[in-house]
């Protein structure tokens, strides 16, 4: 489940974005660059810039995963990128006790 909520951070757009020029409704994401906030934008710069600074085993890892994800259906797409949305917005110590939950979980099931 956490590689599911991890790889929504290189989700691309979804199906039915609106057209070019357009504001994508809210929980939708952009078809192109400009259909992005500044803070978006510059979001998208910090992923791209952190994603050229993996070392390449990581990169082809990350790429497995987008394609096993873009192999979803639709519904299964937007079911992860509403987990992921709320795991986005846990605080700091939810996160953390999400993940310590999910580690033991993980460590049960060897």
């Amino acid at each position: 489940m956490v590689s599911a909520l991890l790889l929504t951070f290189l989700t691309g757009p979804a199906p039915g974005a609106n057209p070019a020029g357009a504001e994508p409704p809210p929980g939708r994401l952009a078809q192109n660059w400009e259909q992005l906030s500044p803070e978006q934008r510059s979001r998208a710069l910090q992923n791209f810039d952190r994603y050229q600074r993996m070392p390449e085993q990581s990169r082809q890892q990350m790429e497995r995963r987008w394609d096993r994800f873009q192999q979803m259906p639709p519904g299964e797409q937007d079911r992860i990128r509403r987990n992921f949305e709320v795991y986005r917005n846990m605080t700091p110590d939810a996160r953390a006790d999400f993940m310590s939950r999910y580690e033991r979980y993980q460590g049960a099931g060897r």
